[in-house]
């Protein structure tokens, strides 16, 4: 049986165009998507990528650009009939980037319409306040001053951290709003890593391959951090507020001394620039941090990190959260204005259904 002509790029531009105009309310979405077909759709894709000892997203991209620039060549270097070559090679372009499309919002991009957390968590906005702020900041350095040394033992004697963090990650994620529970991700080298050294990117999470990766360059002491905030995506929190809130709890409620010393380093570094700290830090815990800010003084280019920044800032934007790339601070707010229990975890609002 022979298909018509452009039978695929019409159903590809077709189901992106329906799909682009579907807005499912965020109770809906947050009930049969983000715990319904979401954890199937994970589990489905790292069962095909997870095993792979190298990062398929690598593969998957190089395989676009270099298919796409032979694709198009092929197409422009015969002779004749040159602008209706182009007219059709044009026309299939776009239908392969809507199947991409259809692909990143099935398989991720609907999970940034879920239910919020700004709406879970009972937030008093009389403690949101620059005082409240402060004296967050001093417990912040207090942790840490007691966090430093335990931490940097176990990096020279312990095992891998993610055994220990997964069960304070799966009852933090169960308490914002997850039904499913979500395997630790495997993390693997990419090609990007020179990338993520020049724009000072901490971490990614493919959303067509759900792989995670992490900056090479990360000390021992950011990496439960930046690990637990990517398997916080991968767990369907693809807000960066969210994911760092997450990474905050998960890491800081563990029993593990490195994860509860890099959970307070995250909270460190998204304090606000003009917060005013009472307290002390130990000699060691402020060298750890000034050695992070070295390495980015370093090695960032303050171009490719502003270019990327931008970029990504329109990108989140355009996926419904309006704070974009300033969104990775906002969880603040909910460290200092939330109710937490006797774990730890912050007190929320039933869901809608």
């Amino acid at each position: 049986m022979r298909f018509p002509p452009y039978l695929f790029d019409a159903a590809a531009l077709a189901a992106a165009y329906l799909l682009a105009l579907l807005r499912p309310s965020p109770a809906w979405i947050e009930r049969y998507y983000a715990n319904g077909a979401y954890p199937l759709i994970d589990r489905a894709i790292r069962g095909a990528t997870g095993p792979v000892p190298i990062c398929v997203g690598d593969v998957l991209l190089a395989f676009a650009l270099i298919g796409g620039g032979v694709y198009w060549y092929s197409m422009l270097a015969r002779g004749r009939g040159r602008g209706g070559r182009t007219a059709r090679a044009a026309l299939r372009t776009l239908a392969v980037l809507a199947v991409i499309f259809v692909w990143f919002e099935v398989a991720w991009a609907l999970d940034y319409s879920r239910i919020p957390l700004a709406d879970k968590i009972i937030v008093h906005e009389r403690r949101t306040d620059a005082r409240s702020v402060d004296a967050l900041a001093d417990r912040v350095v207090d942790e840490l001053s007691k966090a430093a040394r335990p931490a940097h033992r176990e990096h020279h004697h312990a095992g891998d951290f993610v055994p220990a963090l997964e069960p304070s990650f799966q009852a933090t994620i169960r308490r914002l709003g997850d039904v499913a529970a979500y395997a630790p991700p495997r993390v693997k080298p990419t090609v990007l890593q020179p990338f993520f050294t020049m724009s000072g990117t901490s971490g990614f999470t493919d959303p067509w391959t759900h792989e995670v990766n992490v900056d090479a360059r990360a000390f021992f002491y950011e990496r439960p951090m930046y690990y637990a905030h990517e398997w916080a995506h991968i767990a369907g929190f693809t807000d960066e507020a969210e994911a760092n809130f997450i990474s905050a709890l998960a890491c800081t409620r563990s029993h593990d001394p490195l994860a509860i010393y890099s959970g307070w380093m995250l909270v460190w570094f998204n304090l606000p620039q003009n917060v005013h700290v009472s307290h002390r830090m130990t000699r060691l815990a402020y060298n750890d941090i000034m050695a992070v800010r070295a390495r980015y003084l370093a090695h960032v280019n303050r171009n490719v990190a502003a270019a990327s920044r931008t970029a990504y800032d329109r990108y989140l934007k355009s996926n419904h959260v309006e704070a974009g790339f300033a969104s990775y601070g906002l969880f603040i707010r909910w460290m200092t204005g939330a109710d937490f229990d006797a774990s730890g975890l912050p007190k929320v609002k039933p869901t809608p259904r």
